[in-house]
């Protein structure tokens, strides 16, 4: 089984919405919200009949956040989608902008052995939303990786679902590593 651990940290429908102005305060939220510090886990068990073949292998999460928290629109299907969305509030329509990204380590590993953690990838939808995603698509790079810049007083959501590569033929077992979203403001 492999194991990919997802949580956030904070400094959140399905497209760029607008954000009455008020006191400046930003939000993110990633699956399920995790005020208690426990992270959502995301993950895949791959049949021996296909490790290392290259047949890209779907992944389920424990999150249930189906509904946005900005208005309670439902915008994902859990636990095949994961819920990311986040915002930044400010007095007035100023030009500043918040940066979503998301950091993983290198590798996820079960010991000695490691799979790259950019064998995990993701797609980005979520229910009613026919356009492009808003937080686009793709894939871990072992580092830090910028999703998108989100504008004052606007929410962006999206739902991810991810997805692992199996291009590597590696030992049973169970891998893990921590995607951590952040989403920062000057």
């Amino acid at each position: 089984m492999l194991t990919s651990l997802l949580t956030f940290t904070s400094a959140v429908e399905a497209w760029v919405l607008n954000v009455t102005p008020g006191p400046r305060t930003i939000g993110l939220t990633v699956g399920n919200n995790v005020a208690a510090g426990t992270p959502n886990i995301v993950s895949v068990t791959v049949p021996a009949a296909v490790l290392g073949t290259g047949a890209a292998q779907a992944m389920i999460s424990d999150s249930t956040q189906a509904n946005s928290p900005f208005d309670n629109f439902t915008v994902c299907v859990p636990p095949n989608q994961v819920y990311v969305g986040g915002y930044l509030r400010e007095l007035n329509n100023t030009a500043n902008s918040a940066t979503l990204s998301v950091t993983t380590p290198a590798t996820l590993s079960n010991g000695a052995e490691t799979i790259p953690f950019t064998e995990i990838s993701w797609t980005s939808t979520s229910i009613g939303n026919n356009g492009a995603a808003d937080i686009p698509a793709g894939t871990f790079n072992g580092g830090n990786l910028v999703l998108r810049n989100i504008a004052s007083n606007r929410y962006v959501e999206n739902c991810h679902i991810f997805s692992y590569a199996n291009t590597n033929f590696v030992a049973a077992g169970t891998y893990t590593g921590r995607a951590t979203y952040t989403l920062v403001a000057p």
